[in-house]
C-alpha cells in the first residue's frame, strides 16, 4: 500500500535532540533544511525547521514555531505554523495559534488558540 503524503511527512531520522532536562534559551533556533529535531526538555525562543519537529511528552517550547511538520505529544506556549502537517498527539497542550495544511489532532489533546488550515500555492500550480 503505497504512503500517503501525510504519512511521509512524519518518516525523517532525528538529527538534532535536545535531552530530558536540558533547557535551551535562544532568540531564534533554526535547523537546516534536511535535519529534524527532537525536544525532550525545555527551549525557550522561536524555533524555524524546514524539516519534522518532534517534541515528546516531556518536551516543552516556550516560543513561536515555524516547521515544514510537527508531530506534538508535550506543550507549546506561542504559535505554531507547519507548511505540511501537525499531529497533536493526545498529551499536547498548545496555548497559540495553529496553521498549518493537514491536521491531526488525538482525543485528549489540548488547545487553546484557533486553528486555521491553507492550501499552499506552490502546490497548486504543480498540479
Amino acid at each position: 500500500m503505497a504512503r500517503s503524503r501525510t504519512q511521509d511527512d512524519f518518516i525523517q531520522p532525528t538529527s538534532t535532540v535536545i535531552g530530558l532536562g536540558a533547557t535551551i534559551h535562544a532568540a531564534r533556533f533554526t535547523c537546516a533544511e534536511s535535519e529534524s529535531m527532537r525536544i525532550d526538555g525545555t527551549l525557550v525562543g522561536d524555533i524555524e525547521i524546514e524539516g519534522l519537529l518532534n517534541i515528546s511528552e516531556t518536551g516543552r517550547v516556550d516560543g513561536n514555531i515555524s516547521a515544514g511538520s510537527a508531530r506534538i505529544a508535550g506543550r507549546i506556549f506561542g504559535n505554531v505554523q507547519c507548511r505540511n502537517a501537525i499531529h497533536l498527539a493526545a498529551t499536547a497542550d498548545v496555548t497559540g495559534d495553529v496553521l498549518t495544511a493537514t491536521l491531526i489532532v488525538d482525543e485528549g489533546a489540548i488547545i487553546t488558540g484557533r486553528f486555521q488550515t491553507h492550501v499552499i500555492v506552490d502546490e497548486i500550480n504543480q498540479a
